[in-house]
């Protein structure tokens, strides 16, 4: 018997995981072998005594030997089967995975396959010189067993081992991990664990360098540290130079944040990622934000960061801050590198990074994603806050599904509702008698054209509508007495939609017309009907906050809409998703969602959702 052990595997630290696994069949005394196909891993363990007594009956069966010549018929294997129980040894193997192997976003186990060998695999055996090694017998005979693809290397846990030379300063395993963390561990704040070959050893300071670190930090001071990822300020409070916010524990993330359990299992996995998420209300004031009102989370990701974490919540701190510095440590760790990834976190499980990598375009980036030679026709949607939207319909001639083009000058928009819908004056009429300021900024805007490719620029014009400032222009309205400049009609701006949006705690907002109009073979979007929507509700009372969710919700819908509609219409099947708005949760969350369930759906790869 053969047990298959597969896991998913798109790691860049491959060589890594693979060592963990070889590593422990080595210590419970097993062979084990492995190979990598279509972005999974398989590691293959040998039940030797069960594989002889197949091989017997096979041969015996093969050859029509009578029973008593089966019984006395050698297997080429029974010279190396030792006097140990396999299958107990394998279990352990299996068992012994959540232990040592750690939680990865991109290596995780799949599943195990029991397999009995064919025909083919026992009469290789019969072909075999008795003199080879039990590794040389099972290379040859493995491939047959499993139809392993001809271009994959088969390479045993030997080889796997003699090639890994990078174990990790941050891989601890979960045990070792809780009692560094525990304070009342005999192990607490050892950085470097016994007998831990994959963990890299870090440099020991004095053993009371931590302590005097968080002692100075609750003191105010900013203190310059060596991490994984750099060198960093540590404070407790946010400087000018904040980049992120560090939680001390997952209790903390939920005390402070709004999350949900994909959240917390993807900032927990061995990568450490982070994400941006909404503050908590009442908490909200204590951390550095972005314009969305988004902070910038980790857990701690290298082991004296997480020390420090532990040492402040004895003291009920749930939180300290990194900042960008050109100081020098006094104390150099000589840490693995580790780099940081930014992901968009769906409730269903799905992360994108949200990197964006140099020199690209979205001919580059489509490129990255579907084969030029590919037979299929791709549904492609790019949407951007930054770029011209793009709807293509990819094949050997890619063509445009639909185009985008439309003048975003929120005056012109509603003076083309007043002209384009019966009613849209008197709507124009009582949106004025409830929101007066609201209409004078409109109507003090220059008479200049705005065009625009891009559909998420209609954003904007919902943000003006709704009367939604700038952040910036709030921050100086509730300081300045002088209001003079804030009066003044400013330039909209999508964040600030994007921020009320995230404010909203329910899972479904109004919905706001974003409908197609069709002229023979040309479709087009009703820019401003969705410019109408919003002024609907807002003379109906709906709260911004729930208005702008129904914004970014409506959008998502529609998109998802037009996807189902190419599917049924173009037999389009599989669709390609890029562009930043995916780094938008709630806009990812919201897509994932009503996107039909029978396509083919391809996300960004790392580095590759957008273009600069």
């Amino acid at each position: 018997m053969i047990y298959d052990f597969s896991f998913t595997n798109t790691s860049t630290d491959e060589e890594f995981f693979l060592s963990i696994l070889a590593k422990e069949a080595k210590t419970l005394d097993l062979e084990a072998f492995f190979y990598t196909h279509s972005e999974q891993t398989h590691c293959l363990l040998v039940d030797l005594h069960a594989l002889i007594e197949s091989h017997k009956q096979n041969a015996s069966s093969h050859a029509q030997l009578s029973q008593t010549q089966s019984q006395n018929k050698e297997s080429i294997l029974e010279q190396f089967a030792k006097d140990m129980d396999y299958s107990g040894q394998i279990l352990s193997f299996a068992n012994n995975l959540s232990l040592t192997l750690p939680l990865c976003l991109y290596f995780s186990f799949l599943q195990l396959n029991p397999i009995n060998p064919p025909q083919a695999f026992f009469d290789t055996l019969d072909t075999l010189d008795s003199k080879l090694s039990l590794i040389e017998i099972l290379t040859h005979a493995l491939p047959l067993a499993l139809e392993i693809p001809l271009h994959c290397d088969l390479q045993d846990a030997n080889h796997i081992l003699a090639r890994c030379k990078t174990p990790k300063t941050h891989y601890y395993t979960p045990l070792q991990t809780q009692q560094i963390l525990n304070p009342t561990s005999t192990n607490f704040a050892i950085l470097n664990p016994t007998q831990s070959p994959m963990h890299k050893a870090l440099k020991e300071p004095s053993a009371d360098y931590l302590s005097k670190i968080v002692a100075r930090l609750k003191n105010g001071e900013n203190i310059v540290f060596s991490t994984a990822r750099g060198v960093q300020s540590l404070s407790l409070t946010p400087t000018a130079h904040t980049h992120t916010t560090i939680v001390c524990d997952i209790g903390s993330l939920k005390t402070y944040f709004r999350t949900h359990k994909a959240h917390i299992d993807i900032l927990a996995s061995f990568e450490k990622p982070s994400t941006r998420l909404v503050p908590k209300e009442v908490f909200e004031k204590h951390f550095p934000a972005d314009e969305c009102g988004l902070v910038k989370v980790t857990l701690p990701y290298d082991m004296p960061l997480a020390i420090i974490g532990a040492l402040l919540l004895q003291d009920e701190i749930g939180y300290f801050f990194l900042s960008h510095t050109q100081g020098e440590p006094d104390f150099d760790f000589a840490h693995s590198v580790q780099q940081e990834q930014i992901l968009s976190i769906a409730k269903n499980g799905m992360f994108i990074d949200t990197h964006i990598a140099h020199n690209l375009s979205l001919h580059s980036l489509i490129d990255a994603h579907i084969d030029v030679d590919s037979q299929y026709s791709h549904l492609v949607i790019y949407l951007s806050s930054k770029h011209p939207s793009a709807f293509l319909i990819y094949n050997q001639n890619p063509k445009v599904l639909l185009d985008i083009s439309f003048d975003n000058n929120p005056l012109h928009i509603c003076e083309e509702i007043t002209r384009k819908y019966e009613s849209g004056g008197e709507l124009l009429k009582n949106f004025g008698a409830h929101y007066p300021q609201i209409l004078s900024s409109l109507f003090s805007l220059e008479n200049e054209n705005h065009p625009t490719n891009n559909l998420i620029d209609i954003l904007d014009t919902c943000a003006f509508v709704l009367g939604l400032p700038p952040k910036n222009i709030q921050a100086d309205t509730a300081t300045n007495t002088d209001k003079t400049e804030a009066d003044k009609p400013q330039r909209a701006d999508k964040n600030v939609l994007f921020y009320h949006a995230y404010r909203f705690v329910r899972e479904r907002g109004p919905r706001i017309d974003y409908k197609l109009t069709r002229e023979g073979n040309h479709i087009w979007l009703d820019y401003p009907l969705v410019v109408r929507s919003c002024i609907s509700f807002k003379c109906a009372g709906v709260e911004n906050e729930i208005l702008s969710f129904g914004v970014l919700d409506s959008l998502s819908e529609f998109v998802a809409t037009l996807v189902r509609d190419s599917l049924t219409n173009l037999a389009i099947d599989r669709v390609l998703l890029l562009g930043d708005m995916l780094a938008n949760h709630i806009f990812l969350d919201k897509i994932l969602e009503y996107l039909p369930k029978n396509i083919h759906l391809i996300l960004p790869k790392n580095g590759f959702i957008d273009y600069k």
